[in-house]
């Protein structure tokens, strides 16, 4: 049995041939004929710059390890020298990320107060983004016995945020609640779809959140994430389902305010839509 590690749901035996263990890096999304390469999210490639800025001032550098929220350890390329880091994000095989290939700098700081300080071009930091780059720096701390600060950046952060939905923040934001962004394209959807034929019921989820609760309260259903493409999974699942998610995306989705508009648009596309929970 071979499972997913991000979104645990289980791949076809025959599927499982060649390097499986590229499926246990979180890296990787076996396909029926190859491989859906993940990227890696901001608070990630931030993470990284902070680890590889202080590991630079004690040994030469060029990748760095990295803890994920889900646990799994990535290393990441880095350049880095006597404090100053820079990270690189990549996006996978992600049809439309606008901050592919986006640049963190992180500069290792004397300054004795052991605080994480964010300057040009970073908007907002989420919480899960901010968690996982307070752990990754405490244990970089902890393994160095480092004692001062860190400033990050985002060289151009102010020009690429004009590029995505949040432009008014000043520069880019630093999200992340796994570590990974999906690779989200055709192929991506059409491979789920076939991965969610194997069960008999499934929970559908807009994001991560809506993932997280299903997995805890519906234990009979198998979680998945199709994010903006209900309809797809909606017109090709033969089981039962429930739908999970933030009101604002499930309204948008069935251009309607209320569940019972969105229970209604979706038993359109498949009778055996149980309920819709949000969140």
């Amino acid at each position: 049995m071979l499972r997913d590690p991000i979104e645990l749901y289980e791949y076809p035996k025959e599927w499982c041939h060649g390097d499986i263990h590229k499926v246990r890096s979180g890296l990787y999304i076996l396909t029926p004929d190859g491989w859906l390469k993940r990227g890696i999210t901001t608070a990630t490639t931030t993470s990284a710059a902070i680890n590889a800025a202080i590991a630079s001032l004690y040994e030469d550098v060029n990748k760095i390890e990295v803890l994920t929220p889900v646990g799994i350890v990535l290393k990441v390329k880095v350049e880095a020298k006597d404090g100053v880091a820079f990270a690189r994000k990549f996006a996978g095989d992600h049809a439309f990320d606008v901050t592919d290939g986006l640049v963190v700098k992180a500069v290792a700081k004397k300054k004795d107060d052991g605080k994480i300080e964010f300057g040009k071009g970073v908007g907002a930091v989420s919480k899960a983004a901010m968690e996982q780059i307070v752990t990754n720096f405490n244990l970089c701390r902890e393994r160095y016995d480092y004692e001062g600060s860190v400033l990050i950046e985002i060289p151009d952060g102010e020009l690429i945020a004009r590029k995505t939905k949040n432009p008014m923040l000043g520069g880019i934001s630093i999200l992340g609640t796994t570590g990974f962004v999906e690779p989200w394209c055709e192929k991506l959807v059409e491979t789920k779809i076939k991965i969610a034929k194997q069960y008999n019921k499934i929970a559908v989820t807009t994001g991560r959140i809506g993932w997280r609760y299903a997995l805890e309260n519906f234990r009979d259903y198998q979680p998945f994430v199709f994010g903006v493409h209900l309809t797809e999974i909606l017109r090709n699942f033969d089981g039962e389902i429930i739908i999970v998610g933030l009101p604002k995306l499930l309204f948008k989705w069935a251009g309607k305010k209320n569940k019972e508009g969105i229970l209604r648009k979706a038993r359109e596309l498949n009778k055996n839509v149980v309920d819709v929970v949000l969140l």
